[in-house]
């Protein structure tokens, strides 16, 4: 108990102080617990042992501000000469490969960074040391992308410049031998496998995620599965339980192999927070059946969290670690638990066979009610259907693990063993991806989080859960709370799906980062126009559509293929049926375009090339597609869409620069315009002054993200203002929902 009430005042004040953004005030409020704490200890013992907790976080946050954040801040921001050691392997980008170092100034104290250099770096090991000149730049800049790489402990970020001279390693660091042992796992699992196992086999076994397609990770998020391919305790559960079938700890020699081999293989997949917490726990708890001494669990969690903020007080930040240690906790105080009460109720004869199955929707239950606001706020959704996913795929996981370090290690030794044992592993893996798939598509698969009723229903789930906890005769009786979770599921469905239809047509303009997707509504007619963004456009898209209750989307129409606004087509066709597709006829050279086109074919949508003004009745109103009005750029080549309900008109230029403007509005005859969305992005190179004085919009909406590009620019909100037209942003205000009456709604 003394460890446990420790570590949450440590872990809390943790918490509090990475998110605030001044750091002066860690040291005299870490004094000022440290005394209260002290003074208090003998009458208080268990609320000092919290406040004990906190002064020894926050006086360990200023320590390691000094001992590692003030090294970090010296550098930042300047071109100097740059001393590195590569400390894990390159990972190609669209501009060269980027990797982790440990670098600083000759002589300096180095910091973990992140190096980004040309392709001629691709062959670098880990262990080899680099010098050259470099700019360097704070990780992530701010926010909470800065929170992201501090909470992996990177502080920096390298661009190196001219010259840069190599010095391969002569001999390997032992610090460096996990990164190395995870380079050839890979390398073996390339040989063995085909590309798209692989890229799995790589996140399974050795925690490498950029080999999977974003589309499949889109997949997994929604069906509940995200945690297969994070490595947590979940594959370092199988690997002690598959070892400890032949290594039974019964003395000190095979208890340090075994925890030998469990340590390797947390520092060879990147000791992630989620595998550093179970090794922690299986490392104490076979210590224990060691020595014949009982573990307290949720005293052996508190240990491994303590630790992991000992090394990296910012690790508080990391999602990793809030997911891991919430859904343990949710483990452990409710699903085993409900574990072994829904035993209780079977027949004896199928308790044996039953208790598989019953523990792993126990356990995903349990790890449901503490993870869903996380999952809600880091991915702006969470999945409804996680604990039958993992029910289905329990099985196809842990021999895929299991069966893919066999053939990894029996292709070392003889190849042909080894492909043998591929083939085998390939068909879960197969399922694996097919399952995930499938189920994405299913409409109330995962719900977004920009629905009220969908949050009230949540609410609603947790209070049932409480009344339940404070009601112990009820807990036997869990037919009636489920009775009212399932009723309430299917009233905030009905509610979700009717919201929008009262009035004649919306405009929902999704927040993508840096891009664009706006969906169209009148009716029971749906329209996407445009799917790209920074933020994955079409698993956005196809979430929010599959909230509102549908499976299909009546037409999708694309402005231009630039990725910006195309990308995610591919995420999206792969999860919604897309019944008619509209498309620019330029750039047929374009790798977007063929790949979008080869989707159609194959799922049979008819294409419509727009060379000529196109209307179409559009549910309760209707649309006008405007062929472009030609140019040399794709920008001058966009569709631009006007979305008409009576007197309520929606315009859509893409990308359209101000002479093409210009051209569009001598050749149509365009009405005053209730809403304007702004063309790229609020370049100001588009929405000129000649469109906004001819068409007078009362409102309008630029879809942007953070960028490089000085989007929007000041320009085009002066022009916006000037034009008297209210402005909204989604880098501010999230998705924006406009309908007749001129509401506005964020997520």
């Amino acid at each position: 108990m003394t460890l446990l009430l420790f570590t949450a005042g440590f872990a809390l004040s943790a918490l509090l102080g990475v998110y605030l953004p001044s750091t002066v005030w860690f040291l005299p409020a870490g004094l000022v617990c440290l005394t209260l704490g002290t003074a208090l200890l003998p009458r208080l013992r268990r609320p000092c042992l919290v406040v004990l907790g906190a002064a020894a976080a926050l006086l360990w946050l200023h320590a390691y501000g000094q001992l590692f954040l003030a090294p970090a801040h010296a550098m930042e921001n300047r071109t100097l000469r740059l001393e590195a050691t590569v400390a894990d392997w390159p990972v190609e980008t669209d501009y060269g490969v980027r990797f982790t170092v440990r670098a600083g100034e000759a002589g300096g104290r180095k910091v973990k960074a992140t190096f980004f250099g040309d392709e001629t770096l691709a062959s670098l090991r880990p262990g080899d040391c680099l010098s050259c000149v470099a700019r360097c730049t704070p990780a992530g800049r701010t926010g909470e992308e800065g929170l992201y790489y501090s909470s992996k402990g990177i502080l920096l970020q390298c661009k190196g410049y001219g010259e840069i001279k190599i010095h391969r390693a002569q001999t390997l660091p032992w610090r460096y031998a996990p990164a190395l042992l995870a380079g050839w796992a890979r390398e073996q699992i390339d040989r063995l496998y085909p590309a798209k196992q692989a890229g799995f086999l790589h996140a399974l076994l050795t925690g490498d995620k950029s080999s999977l397609d974003e589309a499949d990770q889109d997949h997994f998020k929604r069906v509940g599965l995200s945690h297969v391919v994070v490595i947590s305790g979940l594959h370092l559960s199988f690997l002690a339980g598959f070892l400890t079938l032949f290594l039974k700890p019964k003395g000190p020699a095979r208890l340090l192999l075994l925890l030998a081999i469990l340590t390797a293989f947390t520092l060879s997949t990147g000791s992630a927070p989620g595998t550093v917490r179970a090794a922690v726990l299986t490392g104490l708890t076979l210590t224990g059946q060691c020595i014949r001494r009982e573990t307290h669990a949720m005293t052996s969690l508190s240990a491994g969290l303590l630790l992991l903020l000992l090394l990296n007080p910012y690790a508080a930040a990391n999602a990793g670690l809030q997911f891991s240690f919430l859904s343990t906790v949710g483990i452990f105080i409710f699903g085993q638990p409900w574990s072994a009460a829904w035993l209780k109720r079977l027949p004896k004869f199928w308790q044996k066979w039953a208790k598989p199955l019953v523990g792993t929707a126990a356990v995903s239950l349990g790890t449901m009610l503490f993870t869903i606001p996380l999952s809600a706020l880091y991915f702006g959704q969470f999945s409804l259907i996680a604990p039958l996913s993992n029910l289905l795929t329990a099985w196809a996981v842990s021999l895929a693990f299991l069966g893919g370090m066999l053939s990894v290690a029996a292709g070392a030794v003889f190849l042909p063993l080894g492909q043998f044992l591929a083939a085998g592993v390939g068909l879960p893996v197969r399922f694996f991806f097919w399952y995930s798939e499938t189920a994405s598509r299913l409409t109330l698969a995962a719900v977004g989080t920009t629905s009220v009723y969908f949050a009230l229903w949540a609410a609603l789930v947790y209070g049932t859960v409480c009344l339940c906890l404070f009601l112990p005769s009820r807990r036997s009786r869990p037919l009636v709370p489920l009775c009212v979770c399932a009723t309430g599921l299917f009233l905030a469905a009905f509610l979700n799906t009717q919201s929008l239809r009262r009035w004649d047509m919306n405009v929902i303009v999704l927040d993508v980062g840096q891009g664009q997707s706006i969906f169209l509504n009148s009716g029971s007619a749906w329209a996407l126009v445009d799917c790209g963004g920074s933020d994955h456009p079409g698993d956005s898209a196809a979430t929010y559509l599959q909230t509102m209750g549908r499976s299909s989307l009546d037409l999708l129409v694309l402005t231009h293929f630039d990725t910006d606004h195309a990308a995610g087509v591919p995420a999206l066709m792969g999860r919604i049926r897309v019944k008619h597709l509209a498309i620019p006829d330029f750039d047929p050279d374009s790798p977007l375009r063929q790949e979008i086109e080869a989707l159609a074919a194959a799922q049979s949508v008819p294409v419509h090339y727009i060379t000529t003004t196109h209307r179409t009745d559009f549910g309760w109103g209707e649309l006008w597609l405007y062929a472009p009005v030609g140019g040399k750029t794709s920008n001058e080549n966009c569709v631009a869409v006007l979305g008409r309900s009576g007197d309520w008109e929606t315009l859509i230029t893409g990308d359209l620069p101000q002479a093409a403007e210009e051209q569009l509005l001598q050749r149509e005859d365009l009405p005053d315009l209730e809403v304007l969305i702004a063309g790229h992005h609020g370049s100001k190179h588009s929405t000129g002054e000649a469109l906004l004085s001819a068409l007078r919009p009362e409102t309008a909406v630029i879809s942007v993200g953070r960028n490089h590009f000085g989007h929007p620019a000041q320009e085009v909100l002066d022009r916006l203002s000037d034009a008297g037209a209210q402005v909204y942003r989604t880098d501010q205000d999230g998705t924006i929902i406009l309908s007749p009456k001129g509401q506005q709604e964020a997520d």
